[in-house]
């Protein structure tokens, strides 16, 4: 009995030397005074791994994002003037063509005997005319004649009055043959212009884009038969919103890109911005030109543009994962002495993609890029990878708290969220 005594004061005693160093231990860590701190170390602590990158100076861009279609300068259908059954059209789809240049031919047997009658009763008109002139020229001679004889009395007043009546007569003939001539040359020319149209010729140079019809078709007045674009320009036309629109300013650079080819950049710029906005999609329509020698881009490709808004150049420039925002204060950290940080407050001016403008102060040397999120100013780095958490996750990504990068900021200088 002694012994069960003795084993349960003595199971008691270590049960309450245990409560008592977690009670301690508990109090310790309550105390008033002492705070973490998960952000960084201040000299005392181990070196925090980060990765670094130079401040450079160059030219920077402030850019807008849009995509477009890519249509030619211009299009037009070429088509049948008149009808006829078409003999032969010697272009083909991507054929380059001139201006006025001959790409088919209608039968023209038709048009040629129109033509050879036309010619014909031109030429019987010329002789009515002729024939008419004179008459009329014979009857003016008769009427002075017959003046003369009734001046000095040998002939009576009538055989003037009727000789004056045969002359008009005459003259209303001539002009009736006249107009007939007149009539006769308009159709001749009508049937060689009508001729003329057997041969089909391009309005503008470009390249055949559609064949509409082959040679053997009957065709009808207005019928299709190409369709010629000019691609040596390509236009671009885009959307932009109310809030874009203000930015944006005819003679403005753009960048172009096109998922068709990956690793070319064409150079572009604005022509001309629509005055007015859809009140459907409440946007406004801004073309953009692009000059295409190289005749890569092709009417109906997906486009991707960037249209530099502002640029500038000998700008300070830094990786946009350099910023880290400390009380609502953008800052940059910057290496002293390869082993020791110093927090920098910035004033940030263009966001180009992954980069930004520092506008001051003048800075130099190496920024954290990775890893700022566990810093404080004065703390010890080592370059490298950067802190993995329990578990193997790195907190590179980590956005809470005053640690996260001011997406806010970048955003409203054009970098995407």
């Amino acid at each position: 009995m002694k012994k069960v005594t003795l084993v349960v004061v003595a199971v008691l005693l270590v049960a309450g030397l245990a409560g008592l160093r977690v009670i301690t231990s508990k109090s310790s860590s309550s105390t008033p005074g002492v705070q973490s701190n998960p952000g960084g170390n201040t000299g005392g602590g181990r070196p925090i791994s980060v990765e670094t990158a130079e401040i450079t100076n160059g030219r920077i861009s402030q850019i807008r994002e849009f995509t477009g279609t890519i249509k030619p300068s211009y299009s037009y259908v070429v088509a049948s003037k008149i009808s006829g059954r078409l003999l032969n059209l010697n272009k083909r789809i991507g054929d380059r063509v001139a201006k006025d240049v001959a790409i088919g031919r209608i039968d023209d047997t038709e048009y040629r005997q129109a033509l050879d009658e036309a010619q014909a009763q031109t030429a019987a008109s010329r002789a009515s005319v002729a024939e008419a002139t004179a008459q009329m020229e014979y009857l003016k001679k008769e009427k002075s004649r017959i003046q003369e004889l009734v001046s000095k009395g040998v002939s009576s007043q009538a055989d003037l009055d009727d000789i004056e009546t045969k002359l008009s007569a005459q003259i209303a003939r001539f002009d009736l043959a006249k107009a007939q001539l007149d009539q006769r040359i308009a159709l001749l020319e009508q049937a060689k212009t009508r001729l003329a149209y057997t041969t089909i010729r391009t309005a503008q140079e470009g390249f055949i884009a559609v064949r509409h019809t082959d040679g053997g078709s009957l065709l009808s007045v207005n019928s299709p038969i190409v369709t010629v674009v000019g691609i040596d320009t390509v236009f671009i036309e885009i959307s932009v919103t109310e809030k874009d629109y203000t930015q944006i300013a005819t003679g403005q650079h753009a960048r172009i890109t096109v998922e068709a080819l990956p690793g070319r950049t064409f150079k572009g710029r604005v022509t001309a911005t629509a005055p007015l906005f859809q009140t459907e999609t409440r946007t406004a329509t801004v073309e953009i030109s692009v000059v295409n020698d190289s005749l890569l881009l092709k009417p109906g490709m997906f486009a991707i543009i960037d249209i530099i808004i502002a640029e500038k150049d000998n700008a300070q420039i830094i990786p946009v994962t350099a910023l880290a925002t400390r009380n609502g204060i953008n800052s940059i950290f910057i290496v002293q002495d390869s082993d020791m940080v110093s927090m920098v407050p910035v004033t940030t001016g263009i966001f180009e993609h992954d980069k930004v403008e520092i506008l001051n102060p003048v800075v130099s040397g190496k920024v954290v890029t990775v890893g700022n999120h566990l810093l404080v100013d004065g703390s010890k780095i080592m370059t490298g990878k950067p802190d993995v958490k329990k578990g193997g996750k790195s907190d590179v990504n980590s956005t809470s708290g005053t640690n996260k990068i001011s997406l806010d900021k970048a955003s409203a200088n054009g970098v995407k969220k």
